[in-house]
């Protein structure tokens, strides 16, 4: 430890013994010019308690249908509740916390609109897919000492995710892939629109999407890139879903769909730039590594990787997304979340090149690290 490390900690454990003073916290409490301190640290500690109560608040106005009820309209107590199946009182109950937490709000004595939270998760289905997905997670959180105590925890989400722990992945069935496949389809339009926001695919003349899919990445290239061609490389359980959905799009007449195990099939070799959206973060380092090394030996010299997925990182998003995931991979039984540094330190490992960072608008939903082959 350096002599700047070591003063460092010995402030901090200085601090804490502090702050740990239950005298010195009713000091800061009474000063006027520190209250104010006092009561955010309290406000935030809060937060962190309460933070699951919050959640279910959530989950409940998406699961009972509130956003839907207030969906460009105002309506009264006894509206909402009867849309939603709910008693008024009890109704009134969830849309008065609703409104504390920003979602929704009362413009008058009975009426209520939704607020800037609300209106975003009305507008996105797949944002609501993802929060009732959250019902399996934290039936795995419910004892979440047990879960890190597990060295390999039974958990919802490791039976959802099977993809991840097959020892076959090319034989499982389309019962199986269909709904995380169309989970993953229905909540990647922020993530499609933050990465589109920080690099332009219209310099290439084919993309390549391996783990591709439903191919909703693909689907939102298509319309911005007219003129690029475009590549899906999935499982072959996902890839006849694939290209119902590219056809949906009317983008049959652009598109290969390729089916196989992208961690040892052969991947072709028709794009100039290869994504990975979302893929790497679900698996160990051991596949990671698996993953990549195939990938360097299918595609030709020069072509163009992306991995984007969400990173932990300083910002406040990556902080976020970095705390959130590490516990959802842990339920899931594979991956991590990865910071870009790591991401670059396997990539030069399987052999590729010039590997870099890109930020996006939005480092909660991804960050983007690229590397050339």
């Amino acid at each position: 430890m350096t002599s700047l490390n070591a003063l460092r900690v010995r402030y901090r454990l200085w601090r804490n013994r502090l702050i740990g003073s239950a005298t010195f916290r009713s000091k800061i409490a009474r000063f006027p010019g520190t209250r104010w301190i006092a009561q955010k640290k309290s406000n935030d500690l809060f937060k962190l308690i309460n933070g699951f109560v919050f959640s279910q608040v959530l989950s409940s106005c998406v699961s009972l249908g509130v956003f839907e009820q207030l969906k460009n309209t105002v309506a009264s107590t006894e509206a909402v509740a009867k849309g939603c199946g709910l008693e008024p009182g009890r109704m009134q109950l969830l849309l008065e916390q609703a409104e504390r937490l920003q979602l929704v709000k009362k413009v008058e004595r009975d009426r209520w609109v939704m607020d800037d939270a609300g209106a975003v998760i009305a507008a996105d289905p797949g944002l609501q897919a993802m929060i009732r997905h959250h019902a399996l997670f934290y039936r795995d959180l419910a004892d979440p000492t047990a879960l890190l105590q597990a060295p390999a925890p039974d958990t919802e989400l490791k039976k959802y995710w099977a993809y991840a722990h097959a020892q076959d992945p090319a034989d499982i069935g389309t019962d199986i892939t269909q709904p995380y496949s169309e989970l993953m389809r229905s909540s990647q339009n922020m993530l499609a629109d933050c990465i589109l926001a920080a690099h332009d695919f219209s310099q290439y003349s084919a993309v390549q999407d391996v783990g591709g899919g439903e191919g909703a990445f693909l689907a939102a290239i298509g319309k911005v890139c007219p003129d690029t061609r475009l590549h899906l490389f999935d499982l072959p359980s996902v890839t006849d879903l694939a290209q119902k959905h590219l056809a949906e799009n009317r983008l049959t007449n652009r598109t290969e769909v390729h089916g196989g195990d992208f961690s040892r099939d052969l991947i072709p070799d028709k794009a100039d730039c290869v994504t990975l959206v979302r893929i790497l973060c679900d698996h160990d380092d051991a596949r990671v590594e698996q993953i990549l090394a195939n990938l360097h030996r299918s595609l030709k010299p020069g072509t163009k990787v992306m991995i984007a997925e969400a990173m932990a990182g300083n910002s406040e998003g990556a902080q976020l997304a970095a705390v959130y995931f590490s516990l959802y991979f842990l339920a899931m039984g594979s991956g991590r979340c990865r910071s870009d540094a790591d991401i670059k330190d396997l990539l030069l490992a399987a052999g590729f090149k010039s590997a870099h960072t890109k930020t996006t608008p939005n480092p909660l939903l991804a960050t983007l690290v690229f590397a050339q082959r």
